[in-house]
């Protein structure tokens, strides 16, 4: 199901934020560019809050950001790559590789937990994140998760 939603344009090849918060303010203006309902503003504030209530950092190498708006019909994903990591404010002080940022629709809440599921089982293949991390381009990045087949 992620296949659906990761394409070339959605990919931010590497994150020039050295903080979670400026990577937030970039994936939010991808999503943007994503779908132009969604304001900046409202995106942002609500990733940050968010992220104040609990870190979404799922393990070493990922973060998964996510809101539930209802200022989109359909899911919009934006993902970002940071070869050096990106603290996102976990207890441990793993970094995040990978953020999968997230707007889901407030409408289709099996959606949204199908999407989450996809993203847990990428982040156990160790070398299919090893090859993303690798990749040359967005193209790419979206073939190897095209073909890993769990997803």
């Amino acid at each position: 199901m992620i296949c659906d939603y990761i394409k070339p344009e959605s990919i931010l090849f590497e994150l020039d934020g050295s903080d979670r918060d400026e990577v937030l303010a970039e994936l939010t203006e991808k999503l943007i560019s994503l779908n132009s309902n969604l304001k900046r503003e409202i995106v942002y504030s609500s990733l940050e809050e968010r992220e104040e209530k609990m870190s979404t950092l799922v393990s070493e190498n990922f973060a998964v950001p996510h809101i539930v708006s209802s200022s989109v019909s359909e899911t919009v994903i934006a993902l970002g790559i940071s070869h050096k990591g990106v603290e996102f404010n976990s207890l441990t002080g793993e970094k995040a590789k990978i953020v999968f940022c997230i707007v889901f629709p407030e409408s289709k809440t099996d959606e949204h937990l199908e999407i989450l599921k996809d993203i847990l089982l990428l982040e156990k293949n160790p070398d299919l994140i090893n090859n993303i991390l690798s990749a040359a381009s967005e193209a790419d990045i979206c073939e190897l998760i095209y073909k890993s087949g769990e997803l």
